[in-house]
């Protein structure tokens, strides 16, 4: 869906493993390039030596955030790019290596951080907040309905011993909730302190508010999210962008003056097969949406 032009260049925002941007290079042909980006610099070593192997010259990797990508192109002397692909959240090899702190089944270090890098990191957070700050994240980023009663138990618990393990802080979490509820408790919480420390969501909107002078008319931008409030912020976005008129409902004419720049290739949002999923369990709440540039047509604001 992605590739329209197969000789164009397109972004891989989110190398991480090299999936996508394998697929992505498959459709492009000799003159097709791509350029692969990441925060994560252990992505980068890897998608590196699965995708360019160090001689292709058709594929750039760098250790960049998606963010970066309009001082990416401008280094590159590449004014627009025919698609752009942002898999958001944490990738399997993240989750599956417990040194890196994201997984609350396995014992690791409170890291959580994508770029390691930076300085912040989930035990920062978590023993250096307020209670009311650790409730705000729970509450806002991880849509934990008991966010009271968890951020409680964190100070609690952290009272006698900062918390620095992923197993201890999954202990505190299950202390906190009804038992037929900590599983999803855990991977809420551990979503929120996640979201914190990478400052994913203000991330997101940062790209979103610049992508679009990026793309070629018709070019396309693909975002694949895995929880409400990514997917949120994309879909209404989206729709922003392929609207006539924003003005709030109820007003007898439109008086927003806006012009839709985009047009929606995903009216609903595309979800992983029931045979994906089982191949895959961690697509289940993979949600894909995706836009198309209108020829000609400048972003209002």
């Amino acid at each position: 869906m992605l590739v329209w032009d197969r000789s164009g260049i397109y972004v891989d925002g989110t190398i991480g493993g090299g999936g996508h941007a394998r697929a992505i290079l498959d459709r492009l042909d000799e003159s097709g390039r791509l350029i692969g980006m990441d925060r994560d610099l252990e992505a980068v070593s890897v998608s590196r030596a699965r995708i360019a192997g160090g001689s292709n010259s058709r594929v750039k990797i760098m250790h960049r955030e998606f963010t970066e990508l309009a001082s990416v192109l401008e280094a590159e002397q590449i004014s627009r790019v025919d698609g752009v692909l942002l898999d958001l959240g944490v990738s399997s090899y993240q989750i599956d290596t417990p040194g890196r702190g994201f997984s609350f089944q396995a014992e690791g270090p409170l890291d959580m951080r994508m770029d390691t890098g930076k300085a912040l990191t989930a035990a920062d957070i978590v023993n250096g907040s307020s209670r009311d700050e650790i409730e705000r994240i729970i509450r806002e980023y991880g849509e934990e309905r008991q966010a009271r009663s968890v951020a409680n138990a964190i100070v609690r618990t952290r009272a006698n011993a900062p918390l620095a393990s992923t197993a201890r802080l999954a202990d505190t979490i299950r202390s906190a909730v009804r038992r037929q509820w900590a599983v999803k408790s855990c991977a809420r919480v551990f979503q929120a302190f996640r979201i914190a420390v990478n400052n994913e969501l203000d991330k997101l909107k940062t790209s979103l508010d610049t992508m679009l002078p990026l793309l070629s008319h018709r070019g396309r931008f693909g975002v694949i999210s895995y929880h409400s409030l990514e997917d949120r912020m994309v879909k209404r976005t989206f729709e922003t962008w392929a609207s006539d008129c924003i003005c709030p409902p109820g007003l007898p004419q439109c008086v927003c003056r806006h012009k839709r720049v985009a047009v929606l290739h995903t009216k609903r949002p595309v979800v992983a097969s029931r045979e994906e999923v089982t191949k895959n369990p961690r697509s289940r709440s993979a949600r894909f949406r995706m836009i198309e540039r209108l020829p000609n047509e400048q972003p209002t604001h």
